[in-house]
């Protein structure tokens, strides 16, 4: 296994990345709601390809208020929880770090 690496704290895709290895599991809706940010799948996608992430992907379906009755397919994003297991093991400080600096980050914007 490659040994993932971390994004800027300051990004958005760090801001996904801190929230999946404190075994968060994330909707398109969900992060929408947390960083009015429309594009969840791309930093998903950075995480992946860029930082070696094994993001899983889990395909949801519910129902719309579409007067129609159309249901919407979406991805449900998480970290195996074994994998959370390894990354912690390895990196340990290193995961820490990167959590706090995400979070500190996220602070200075909500003041």
């Amino acid at each position: 296994m490659r040994t993932p690496t971390f994004p800027r704290p300051e990004t958005l895709a760090a801001r996904v990345g801190m929230r999946l290895v404190t075994g968060q599991q994330l909707t398109h809706r969900d992060f929408q709601n947390e960083t009015a940010s429309y594009r969840l799948s791309s930093y998903i996608e950075t995480l992946r390809n860029r930082h070696g992430w094994p993001i899983e992907t889990k395909t949801e379906t519910s129902p719309t208020n579409d007067p129609v009755g159309r249901n919407a397919v979406y991805g449900r994003y998480r970290l195996e929880p074994e994998f959370l297991g390894i990354l912690r093991a390895e990196m340990g400080d290193r995961l820490d770090n990167f959590i706090e600096a995400v979070k500190r980050f996220e602070a200075k914007g909500a003041k």
